[in-house]
């Protein structure tokens, strides 16, 4: 299991920025603002561990930051 694809959702409308991550058994992870923070729904355990990098890269984009590291 792998990440296939990360898409940026709502990229014009910062209060509703979403980032998805499509991994190679077909599941998608959505990741969102929670409060100065991020949550992630959308797999079970070992598939949301995965994607907690992408969740850290994102965090600052997704709170309306235009700078990302």
């Amino acid at each position: 299991m792998h990440v296939k694809k990360i898409e940026l959702l709502y990229v014009n409308q910062p209060e509703k920025r979403k980032v998805k991550v499509t991994l190679t058994n077909k599941t998608r992870i959505y990741i969102e603002t929670c409060y100065e923070s991020w949550q992630q729904y959308g797999g079970n355990p070992a598939e949301l561990s995965l994607t907690v990098g992408i969740a850290e890269k994102y965090n600052v984009w997704l709170h309306n930051n235009k700078y990302c590291r």
